[in-house]
Formats: C-alpha cells, sequence, structure tokens
C-alpha cells in the first residue's frame, strides 16, 4: 500500500549543487505490508542519473529495476525527481479508498 510521499518538498531530495559537486543520494520509501521502494540519483558523466528497486538490500546488493538519466541542471533534477515519483506510483500499489 503506497504512502504519500511530496517529492518535491524541500529538503527529500539534496538541491542541485549537490549533484554538481559529485554527491550521491539514496533515499527509501518503507511501505508497511509491502515491498520498500528504493531509489538513488548520482553525478555520471555530466548527468543526473537516476535508479530504483525493491528493498531491503543496499544498492550494491539489489536488481536495479529501471534507471535513467537526466540533465545537470535544475529541469533535469527535477525531472529525475519526477521519474522517480513515476516510478513509485507504478511499483507500489495504491492504497484502498
Amino acid at each position: 500500500m503506497r504512502k504519500k510521499v511530496g517529492w518535491h518538498e524541500q529538503g527529500l531530495i539534496p538541491i542541485l549543487l549537490y549533484f554538481q559537486n559529485g554527491g550521491t543520494f539514496t533515499g527509501s520509501v518503507n511501505n508497511s505490508g509491502e515491498k520498500e521502494f528504493r531509489y538513488r540519483l548520482s553525478p555520471t558523466d555530466g548527468k543526473i542519473k537516476a535508479e530504483v528497486w525493491y528493498g531491503p538490500f543496499c544498492y550494491e546488493k539489489s536488481e536495479i529495476l529501471g534507471n535513467a538519466e537526466f540533465a545537470m541542471d535544475e529541469n533535469g533534477r527535477s525531472s529525475a525527481i519526477d521519474w522517480i515519483e513515476e516510478k513509485y506510483e507504478t511499483m507500489i500499489p495504491r492504497r484502498p479508498a
């Protein structure tokens, strides 16, 4: 059952400068009773690479189920967050109303 997440809320995903300075960010959403959704944003060849998988294991021990690359600018960062949100919506079932 999918938890509501404010993907673009300030503080959830680091600002663009973090990625421009070489930072890699990994996050997760624990959905009780469901698989844990995990994601990673990292700088790769002047772009932001986004990757998603199911938990509980770390990046190195997991099967990556999707990835995409985005421009290393604010639009690219925003698009990467939108992409992660889209993957979350399709990979985790919606809670019943």
